[in-house]
């Protein structure tokens, strides 16, 4: 997992997929990049086999993204970015 905007251990884990071929990721992860949260990236290889038990582990809706607010969960890009502000 990579750490953004400060060495201490973020209270945010953004899970996503990978940023070239998932924009609804992408979004999630620029907003917070922009706005300097803090966060640590979770990264879900998407279209493996083991796609869909890697996203149950993180995802309520088995899609992401997903962000983990210490133990608060929230998926859908538009929520997500809701719940920033």
């Amino acid at each position: 997992m990579a750490v953004h905007a400060g060495r201490k251990m973020a209270e945010f884990t953004l899970y996503i997929g990978n940023k070239c071929f998932s924009s609804w990721s992408l979004r999630p992860w620029l907003a917070m990049r922009h706005l300097e949260i803090p966060f640590e990236e979770g990264f879900v290889r998407l279209r493996t086999p083991e796609t869909f038990a890697n996203l149950a582990k993180v995802s309520p809706t088995g899609q992401v993204p997903v962000l983990n607010h210490n133990g608060k969960i929230v998926w859908e890009t538009l929520a997500i970015l809701e719940y920033l502000a």
